[in-house]
């Protein structure tokens, strides 16, 4: 059974910050995917922070997409820096296109700044 850490806590403007580490796949997708629900009400934005995840698999992949899918518009980000461990896994399955990736929570309240 691989193993993942997720803490959660409330950003100051009211963001809800998640964040994991460790390896997310089919054995823990599932808890991961129940977790996540419950980590923030809608009205607000919850930010998944992926830096320090090693591994991801498609299991854990179709948990985000679905989180996606059920937040509604813009109340859901991902956290990660360009040269984060599973980045590259991201731009493969064009997670981009399903959810807005920052590198900062500063981009979350502009845009522009990155």
């Amino acid at each position: 059974m691989s193993a993942y850490e997720l803490e959660i806590g409330d950003d100051a403007a009211g963001v809800v910050v998640a964040v994991l580490s460790g390896e997310l796949d089919l054995t823990n997708a599932r808890g991961l995917e129940e977790r996540l629900d419950g980590a923030a009400p809608d009205e607000t934005v919850l930010v998944i922070d992926l830096n320090r995840v090693v591994f991801i698999d498609s299991a854990a992949l179709h948990v985000l997409f679905k989180l996606a899918e059920r937040r509604p518009n813009g109340r859901l980000a991902l956290l990660m820096d360009p040269n984060a461990a599973v980045s590259r896994t991201l731009d493969i399955v064009r997670m981009k296109d399903a959810v807005g990736i920052v590198a900062s929570l500063d981009e979350l309240e502009n845009p522009d700044s990155g």
